[in-house]
């Protein structure tokens, strides 16, 4: 099992949970190597190392953390057989709830022991794979607001939310890029390509394009610069569902979407976390890629 004890708002007490599992893992006739992390960059390492041991003796990996933590984790691996436990310690928790999986973490512990294994599609942008949702231009920019936010007054949903408003009432910088939709290429100027992988959140966003992700094609939204006025207008239409209609929306339901660009790199946001990926960016959806432990009789992702 590895742990992310900086998920969430109640973070300080990761470590005690993190025994309390371990001890319920193990009376249930598992053994447990437990790792504790503190920093992002180590998770990987460390669940490559885990997968070795896995793919010898077989067994689950456990994600305690949150969505970016199960991003990390699902990276490692996808196209493999080894199942990947969840346990949901994040603000938002979207793959966990999108799945059935219970947030309170011994709930979501019996899951990982008495459930079943479900494969689920990950959406990806080159080598990067995204459980959520993948973005360009604002939303990175949202982001990396949140943190600042988030260090100063923690990690609450309140924080995300007001943090994500002071990026949108901003003046924003228009992306000059050339989109090729299933062949078929389109230049756009745009602040914001926000791409879906989670039926759950875009439901939650009132987008009829949670009805693209069942379908298992990609899923993804494009606006027009706004002004701030223009903008708390499209901020009231995505709470009441109307987003989509709003001449300023552009909807895309794909197999496949490239984009390119001028510049060799762009910041991406995954699954709330930002990289810098190399263009052009091109996005797919990979099919049954990741075995994830669910309750019987889940939906997917």
């Amino acid at each position: 099992m590895v742990m992310n004890t900086g998920s969430g708002h109640h973070a300080y007490g990761h470590e005690q949970l993190a025994r309390q599992l371990t001890d319920y893992f193990s009376e249930q006739g598992f053994e447990v190597d437990l790792y504790l992390l503190t920093e992002a960059n180590q998770l990987s390492e460390v669940v490559r190392q885990a997968r070795a041991k896995h793919e010898r003796e077989g067994g689950v990996i456990v994600a305690a953390g949150g969505d970016g933590t199960l991003n990390t984790v699902a990276q490692e691996l996808k196209h493999s057989h080894i199942r990947m436990g969840i346990i949901p310690l994040g603000t938002f928790n979207y793959v966990a709830r999108a799945l059935g999986i219970p947030l309170e973490p011994f709930a979501a512990a019996e899951v990982i022991v008495k459930g079943t294994a479900q494969p689920v599609h990950l959406g990806t942008v080159n080598d990067y794979i995204y459980l959520n949702n993948a973005s360009i231009g604002l939303y990175p920019k949202i982001i990396e607001q949140r943190e600042l936010y988030n260090a100063r007054f923690g990690r609450f949903r309140v924080v995300a939310m007001v943090s994500g408003f002071v990026v949108l009432m901003r003046e924003q910088q228009k992306l000059k890029l050339k989109m090729t939709i299933d062949g078929e290429q389109t230049p756009i100027e745009t602040p914001l390509v926000f791409f879906g992988n989670n039926q759950l959140q875009l439901q939650d966003l009132k987008l009829k394009l949670a009805q693209c992700v069942e379908q298992g094609k990609l899923a993804a939204v494009a606006i027009t610069a706004l002004s701030r006025w223009q903008m708390i207008k499209l901020i009231h239409r995505l709470q009441v569902g109307l987003f989509e209609q709003a001449p300023e929306v552009t909807s895309f339901c794909a197999e496949q979407i490239k984009i390119e660009s001028r510049v060799k790199h762009m910041k991406v946001a995954i699954d709330g976390e930002i990289v810098r990926i190399p263009t052009p960016l091109i996005f797919k959806v990979a099919h049954n890629a990741l075995q994830v432990m669910v309750p019987h009789a889940s939906t997917s992702v």
